[in-house]
């Protein structure tokens, strides 16, 4: 009996291969996948610095709408602040320059000055004449701002009054402080010789409207006489009284007697008068305030202070006063 023919398969049988290759695999033989990662992250970055760059550079371009810079004054020292004037070229000022210097640094130079020795003795010698224990301090700014003034306004200022016959001198209000110290540190004219008083201003206009916001008075003496100008209105002077300097000796009072500054002062004023300084009075409101300041800043009596300098911001139209410096009797 025949063998029975066997049909061959048509479907061939499947080969088996290599497993299929994983995603990670697949894309990553020559590290595709973490090149196109760091370069796509890199683009991102360049593209966001650019974007950057662009808009600085668009704002810049603008007007400058940045705050007026400041820059620290002393009254018995005025000190404007400028970047140039017109036409300078961006070169400062030379009469700027001389303002801003440093009030410590003008004031070692006045007392320096051999022409203004006699009469920075003459300021001591009076100090000495109205309080004979010793005890008022006067700061070197003080010394050199009084040593400007003529002596009869600087003695009327002072309250140095000559008495009749043979009767001692008094103050002009013929009172006397109420410290230990006699005389001095607890009355108006020890803090007149030991304090000193530093705005922030950027020009002359500047620095009378922060003396009008402390509600300030202006005394210019006029030059050949014992008299001075009375200015109550910093901002419109008009015609203004003449006054006798011994009114305001009960008075607290910063003096400055640089040429530059006053100058600078009387022009803004719009004042026709040569004068070689300006007195900024304040009220007694005022005084009593910065006595307790003085005193409260680091618990110390007014006898046992040498100078106390005070710092003084506009901020809303009102002034902020506080001790940034205070140095003490040795």
């Amino acid at each position: 009996m025949p063998e029975p023919v066997t049909k061959p398969d048509p479907k061939p049988a499947r080969v088996e291969g290599p497993p299929e290759e994983s995603f990670e695999e697949k894309y990553n033989k020559r590290l595709e996948f973490p090149l196109s990662l760091v370069s796509s992250v890199l683009l991102h970055v360049l593209i966001g610095a650019v974007i950057g760059y662009c808009v600085l550079v668009l704002m810049n371009k603008g007007e400058d709408k940045s705050g007026v810079p400041v820059r620290s004054m002393a009254v018995g020292g005025l000190g404007d602040d400028g970047d140039g004037s017109p036409g300078s070229g961006g070169m400062e000022d030379p009469l700027i320059q001389i303002l801003n210097k440093d009030p410590a640094t003008a004031a070692v130079e006045s007392l320096a000055d051999p022409s203004k020795l006699p009469q920075i003795e003459d300021v001591q010698k009076t100090i000495k004449t109205i309080d004979p224990t010793g005890n008022i301090p006067v700061s070197s700014s003080n010394a050199a701002a009084y040593a400007g003034l003529d002596k009869a306004i600087r003695d009327k200022l002072l309250g140095a009054n000559r008495g009749a016959g043979n009767e001692a001198g008094k103050g002009t209000d013929g009172s006397k402080g109420t410290g230990p110290g006699g005389t001095g540190s607890n009355s108006t004219l020890g803090r007149n010789m030991r304090w000193t008083l530093r705005f922030k201003v950027s020009s002359g206009r500047d620095y009378l409207d922060q003396l009008k916001a402390m509600k300030a008075r202006l005394l210019v003496p006029i030059p050949g006489t014992d008299k001075c100008l009375l200015i109550e209105n910093l901002d419109n002077p008009g015609t203004p009284r003449t006054v006798d300097a011994a009114d305001f000796a009960s008075l607290l009072r910063f003096v400055d007697s640089r040429p530059e500054a006053v100058n600078s002062v009387i022009g803004a004023l719009g004042l026709d008068v040569k004068t070689r300084s300006f007195c900024a009075i304040f009220t007694k409101e005022q005084e009593a305030e910065l006595s307790k300041m003085e005193t409260s800043y680091r618990n110390r009596r007014a006898e046992d202070i040498e100078e106390t300098i005070f710092k003084v911001t506009i901020r809303g139209g009102a002034p902020e006063v506080y001790v940034d410096e205070q140095k003490v009797k040795r």
